[in-house]
């Protein structure tokens, strides 16, 4: 570094400034040091590209390469507004939908079809699976034979894993990050989890007496959450299992209610949400029971478990046509709670919008305001999903029809 003095001319010349560079060594020094420590940062760049390079040289493939940028095409691709008011795709005995990157995928018996969010089919693969189920997320949508030991993988290109199981498949679930797990029977436990990496290594397996009634992923992958009920007493009791996945030890085993699991979710507040026949708890990351909802002999008649919490009806018997809909958030803490006076079905929640189907059509809850709108529409055998706040789909074995609630 260079500062500079100012000085007069010789008495007796003309008066004038001359800029004079002086020196300061400090300053040198560090910037000395500065340059040797960008160096040193610049050549550990070059070494951490080339070990990685060389560590992951069966991945850099031409393959590889086509599907990545394919894939990230089409998960790029947005819409304003829809280019069609519906999708359609091949008829099937046994079906299964979910919203896969603002898109559609449609799981049947003999194939597997997605669509980008504008409704452009970019995957139509055949399989062979009895009972199929889709499960969608960010990296992959998983789909698995239920009862049967086939399961799949697939980005918004191409299929990506085919594998099979070595006892038939009760459950899955993956997360945004692509690690997934799959739940089996097995030879000596009631259930087995296996967890696996977003490349497909296996990280761990928890081996369970108990009937494993759901697993959850966090989006990043650090957390996995495993429900468990286990008949005790003429009922069942349920427990929760809060892992880190690679690591060996359990971060907590959890009793959570004195009733049957039904599903588990982990939040984006690092909440683990459980739902049971007989209730609604909320835990920590570490496995503390928070909050407990008790449906007070209530039953269930809906409900839907998801990232944004949990949306359940329950009537006071089987032949109610009065429906009690309560609405937990991230945290636990129940922003509607207010009796319906139809029969409720179907949940789907996206953001501060809550849909139900109806015999007659779709209402459409805005939690912010409390302000419900309905829209007549047949609803009979379709499955509905919530696209955004104001859109869902209504998926019929034939095909899926865009409803539209406006703003």
């Amino acid at each position: 570094m260079k500062l500079f003095s100012w000085r007069k001319s010789q008495p007796g010349a003309k008066e004038s400034v001359v800029l004079e560079e002086t020196g300061n060594e400090y300053y040198e020094n560090i910037s000395a040091r500065l340059g040797i420590a960008q160096v040193i940062l610049y050549l550990a760049l070059f070494a951490f590209v080339i070990l990685a390079f060389f560590s992951n040289t069966s991945l850099i493939t031409y393959q590889n390469f086509y599907h990545f940028f394919q894939d990230l095409n089409a998960s790029a691709e947005t819409v304003d507004v829809l280019q069609t008011d519906s999708v359609t795709y091949p008829t099937s005995e046994k079906q299964s939908f979910a919203l896969y990157r603002q898109g559609l995928a449609v799981a049947g018996n003999h194939s597997v079809t997605i669509f980008t969010a504008t409704g452009r089919q970019t995957v139509s693969t055949t399989i062979s699976y009895q009972n199929p189920v889709a499960v969608g997320t960010g990296k992959y949508l998983l789909v698995y034979e239920m009862g049967g030991t086939q399961y799949s993988l697939y980005n918004s290109n191409t299929q990506m894993l085919a594998a099979k199981t070595d006892y038939p498949i009760i459950k899955a679930a993956i997360s945004d990050s692509g690690m997934f797990a799959i739940v089996t029977s097995a030879a000596e436990y009631t259930s087995s989890v296996a967890l696996y990496s977003s490349r497909f290594a296996l990280l761990n397996r928890y081996n369970k007496s108990g009937y494993v009634m759901d697993v959850a992923i966090n989006d990043g992958g650090t957390r996995v959450a495993i429900l468990t009920s286990s008949p005790e007493g003429g009922g069942f009791v349920t427990d929760l299992m809060i892992a880190e996945p690679g690591k060996s030890e359990a971060i907590a085993n959890t009793r959570v209610s004195n009733t049957l699991g039904l599903s588990c979710t982990l939040t984006s507040t690092g909440r683990i949400a459980v739902l049971c026949s007989g209730g609604v708890a909320y835990l920590s990351d570490h496995g503390e029971l928070q909050f407990f909802h008790d449906f007070e002999g209530d039953i269930i008649a809906a409900a839907e478990v998801g990232e944004e919490g949990i949306v359940v009806a329950c009537k006071k018997n089987e032949i109610s046509e009065k429906n009690i809909v309560i609405v937990f958030d991230k945290t636990g803490k129940i922003v509607y709670n207010e009796v319906i006076t139809e029969e409720v079905g179907q949940p789907a929640r996206n953001g501060n919008a809550v849909f139900w189907v109806t015999d007659e059509g779709i209402t459409r809850l805005n939690l912010k305001t409390g302000e419900k709108k309905f829209i007549e529409c047949q609803t009979d055998q379709r499955v509905l999903l919530a696209v955004n706040e104001t859109e869902v789909l209504l998926c019929s074995p034939q095909k899926a029809i865009y409803v539209d609630f406006g703003s």
